[in-house]
């Protein structure tokens, strides 16, 4: 077979990572492992309107999906699974893992680049990180070309950079002063399970126990579940590491009932949607809501992940698993084009993204403006859902083009979050922040309710006035904070007791 025979696979195409240059080709004949995602079999496209129409119901009356069940109805077609065995084979490359709608490969990597005929080669930062890198489409013979959904783990994205030594400069609020200040319902989580979605992170237990300590509560030392054989340690530090001690403390301080489950995944396209399926299809945990403190502007991603991304949190919706994604700390992300772009998973429908406020200790009653970082902005690759009736209006008021609007919700990022990191103390912050500490009030919400809130954004824009404090001052160096929905800070900081409320269906 010859390229003239192939065809490219939709959506594979990419673009290169904008700053870094080719640095060499590949050499390397050493084992690889992809992920493969395949098309759902026929009469298994997920529910896109159900999941809506779930999200529009209150949680009492709502019938969610078993995962076992919805995993069977909308898996990967067997057929097709066999056809991409028997074209691998051909380059000794081996199915090793079939998990719903996507398949393991392993085989030496150069086989793998010659068998979807990729174009990889090494580049470099130029701050000298050197990763594995993939440009233009993916090519395959056309009826596998037709299964195809996409190929991850070919091409990597650069590892974080290593961090300075930390120490503390802030103030920062505790567990207590946060769930006061946002009137969280009196609860702790308890019979709930947070999924955290760690990329190439470390986690703490000695850390964890310390900060635990700090803001003196006993809470349930998290569980680690390792996905794509992530690295679980390693030598230097990173600004991922003490992603990691932010999410699972602050998830720990704010829900110390709940049991934490950490994902750790590799920090690229397929360690991310191998972990979100992987949080969302666990039979074992059954996390009940997902943290992600993560995120990259959308024209990083191919268009095949935001596509599968998508579908990946319509499936939670329909569990009803809440997903809480940080918006970015880099405010509107003016980026290779001078344009202001938005990240992805925070732009897609059924998650909550998060934006972060500050506190203005020199005003009345310590109000709150748009933290200047805090990443917001309108989608270019999706939609705006129903429920986000006034970001039309707010785009054109701002100059923008219209699409789903980010964030739906916020909270403060400074002066931040007590956290134990390299067994030191000190204030972090960041929308890297405020997903776990969203996550930690859906826990408390869960059990003060006695059913999941699951994805529940239409909700909480039905009752915003009520449910939420809008914030009203502040931009983050492209759009403005204004009442009502901005691109800012969404609808506000939350009021825990009216949202618990509202979810209830109790009026008033």
């Amino acid at each position: 077979m010859t390229t003239s025979d192939l065809v490219p696979i939709p959506q594979t195409q990419r673009n290169n990572w904008p700053g870094t240059s080719p640095a060499d080709e590949i050499s390397s004949d050493a084992g690889a492992l992809l992920t493969a995602w395949l098309r759902p079999k026929r009469g298994g496209d997920l529910d896109v309107d159900r999941a809506r129409a779930i999200g529009s119901t209150i949680p009492r009356a709502r019938t969610y999906a078993e995962r076992g069940d919805l995993a069977r109805a909308t898996s990967a077609d067997p057929a097709d699974v066999d056809r991409l065995k028997t074209y691998c084979a051909d380059f000794g490359i081996e199915v090793v893992g079939t998990h719903w709608r996507c398949v393991t490969l392993s085989g030496p990597l150069r086989q793998l680049i010659r068998a979807f005929d990729a174009t990889v080669a090494m580049h470099e930062t130029p701050d000298k990180r050197r990763f594995r890198h993939r440009s233009r489409s993916l090519h395959a013979p056309p009826e596998i070309a037709a299964m195809l959904r996409g190929i991850f783990g070919l091409h990597q994205w650069p590892r974080s950079r290593a961090i300075a030594p930390l120490q503390g400069q802030l103030t920062p609020l505790s567990a207590h002063d946060i769930a006061a200040r946002y009137a969280f319902p009196d609860a702790d989580g308890s019979g709930q399970t947070i999924g955290v979605l760690q990329l190439r992170g470390t986690f703490n237990a000695g850390d964890f126990t310390k900060g635990m300590q700090l803001q003196g509560v006993a809470a349930r030392m998290p569980l680690v579940k390792r996905v794509d054989d992530a690295e679980l340690a390693h030598a230097e530090q990173t600004a991922k590491d003490v992603e990691s001690a932010i999410d699972a403390q602050i998830v720990g301080s704010l829900a110390p009932g709940a049991q934490i489950v950490v994902y750790a995944a590799p920090d690229d396209e397929r360690g991310v949607l191998d972990a979100v399926r992987t949080a969302l299809f666990d039979e074992e945990s059954r996390p009940s809501v997902l943290s992600i403190s993560f995120g990259f502007p959308e024209f990083l991603w191919t268009p095949a992940a935001l596509t599968i991304l998508d579908e990946l949190f319509t499936a939670a919706a329909l569990l009803g698993v809440s997903v809480f994604c940080a918006s970015g700390d880099n405010g509107a992300e003016m980026d290779y084009d001078g344009n202001p772009h938005v990240l992805a998973p925070a732009s897609c429908q059924f998650v909550h993204g998060c934006g972060g406020t500050r506190i203005r200790q020199d005003a009345a009653q310590s109000a709150e403006i748009a933290w200047e970082k805090t990443g917001g902005g309108f989608s270019a690759r999706f939609e705006a859902p129903p429920w986000q009736t006034e970001a039309g209006a707010v785009a054109t008021a701002q100059h923008a083009r219209p699409g789903r609007g980010v964030p739906d919700v916020a909270a403060q990022v400074t002066p931040g979050y007590g956290v134990f990191f390299d067994d030191a103390q000190i204030a972090m912050g960041g929308t890297s922040a405020v997903a776990p500490m969203w996550s930690a009030l859906a826990a408390r919400l869960n059990q003060r309710l006695g059913h999941p809130i699951g994805f529940c954004a239409p909700l909480l824009y039905a009752g915003a006035k009520t449910m939420f404090s809008p914030i009203v001052a502040g931009d983050n160096g492209r759009f403005q904070s204004a009442p009502g929905w901005d691109p800012c800070t969404g609808l506000g900081t939350p009021v825990g007791t009216a949202i618990e409320k509202g979810l209830a269906g109790e009026s008033g």
